[in-house]
């Protein structure tokens, strides 16, 4: 009876420390997942930032040649607030980064339906670099929804999620 005892004991100190190591690996992965998210942030904001100096670039091109713009467009990219898109989880998040890629594609087809400004080096340029600039941020929204998807799953495994719940640590949308 008594090595019964020892036995389950140690089965119970062995089932405790292998919780504990549960709870500090699930601890350490949702550290670094909100780390990685914390950059990709970042990484989105300069893409944004950057699509948005590139389309302001469109602007006097288009008022050299005579194009007439909408003002209601121009004055939108103009006023632009980027600290909406400062972080990328949120409804107000969304509907910025749809309101940039509506004013890229109205800017830029002005621009090509103008013989003149399509054939410029200085279009040409711009138009790659907003490119390059869609490419990449693609590139970023597929790792950022994927490390969203190990955060999520993290925060809801079932030794910790009711530490998260408790400081209040919700899951993230991913973009799409």
């Amino acid at each position: 009876m008594e090595l019964f005892f020892i036995v389950l004991r140690n089965v119970v100190i062995a089932l405790l420390v292998l919780y504990l190591l549960i709870v500090i690996f699930d601890v350490i992965f949702v550290c670094s997942f909100r780390s990685m998210l914390s950059r990709h942030d970042h990484d989105l904001f300069m893409n944004l930032a950057n699509k948005k100096d590139n389309i302001e670039k469109l602007i006097p091109l288009l008022n050299s040649k005579n194009v007439k713009t909408d003002k209601k467009k121009v004055e939108a990219l103009v006023n632009f607030d980027l600290k909406r898109v400062e972080h990328q989880d949120g409804e107000d998040a969304k509907l910025a980064r749809e309101e940039l890629a509506s004013l890229s594609d109205y800017f830029l087809a002005l621009c090509r339906d103008n013989k003149e400004i399509k054939s410029l080096d200085e279009f040409i340029l711009i138009e790659n670099n907003l490119n390059e600039l869609t490419t990449l941020y693609v590139n970023h929204v597929v790792m950022y929804n994927a490390d969203i998807l190990g955060y999520n799953f993290w925060i809801s495994f079932f030794p910790t999620r009711y530490i998260y719940r408790i400081l209040k640590i919700k899951s993230k949308n991913i973009i799409s």
